[in-house]
């Protein structure tokens, strides 16, 4: 058995529920990976340690249900500016990426009691994959981002999910491309097209929406997109 399958089963015997508990008991169960005085080493047990503990979280996840963290307003008010406003600005020092969580875009809004707008494509596409963005400092959930291959229409589209105060470097470029506008039922979409890809962002109800859609022809579908996902309020 791997060392993340017994940690997982060993986690939901003891009946821990909450990240805070699991970093405890992973701290407790595994000191090598937290404290060791050769510095080279401790960088690879300690990026051993991370990916133990996202494997553990996202198995309590599923076990609870209801995941630990949700995608919530800025909690450090303003971590780079002396909090003098409410957004969030982080580096890719600031975040982990997690591919392939076991849960969708759909099932972490209804599980959480969110407002959040996505594709309900579930029965339609097919590799789908769901990607997580979660703080370092604390466990916030960041960014939410799922993939999707449309045999239908044979493109691929990327969903990625922000709260409106929350900036990661991993857009930056994104949103500096994207600086030609359209609007879309009342909606400004901000919005760029290269090699047969079309990216659109914009903002409804305190969220940040960023589509991606590949193999398009032209800008017109990607505003289909920005349309069909205002539809699912």
């Amino acid at each position: 058995m791997r060392e993340e399958d017994k940690l997982n089963k060993m986690i939901r015997q003891d009946g821990i529920n909450t990240q805070s508990e699991i970093l405890e008991e992973l701290k407790r169960r595994y000191p090598q990976y937290v404290e060791h005085s050769d510095k080279k080493q401790a960088t690879v047990r300690k990026r051993k340690f991370a990916v133990i503990l996202a494997i553990a979280a996202a198995a309590v996840c599923v076990a609870v249900i209801v995941p630990c963290a949700v995608l919530l307003p800025n909690k450090n008010n303003g971590t780079d500016n002396g909090g003098k406003d409410n957004n969030r600005y982080c580096t890719q020092d600031d975040y982990e990426v997690t591919e392939g969580v076991e849960y969708t875009i759909g099932e972490y809004r209804e599980n959480s009691n969110l407002n959040f707008l996505y594709f309900d494509w579930y029965e339609l596409g097919e590799e789908c994959v769901t990607v997580c963005y979660t703080s370092k400092s604390d466990n916030e959930v960041l960014c939410l981002e799922e993939r999707v291959y449309l045999p239908e229409k044979d493109e691929f589209v990327q969903l990625s999910i922000t709260r409106s105060n929350v900036y990661l470097s991993e857009f930056a470029t994104t949103i500096t491309n994207c600086n030609r506008e359209y609007v879309v039922k009342n909606h400004t979409v901000n919005w760029d097209i290269n090699d047969s890809i079309a990216t659109g962002i914009f903002e409804d109800n305190g969220y940040r929406y960023f589509i991606q859609v590949k193999l398009v022809q032209d800008e017109n579908r990607l505003f289909e997109l920005v349309a069909e996902l205002l539809e699912t309020k």
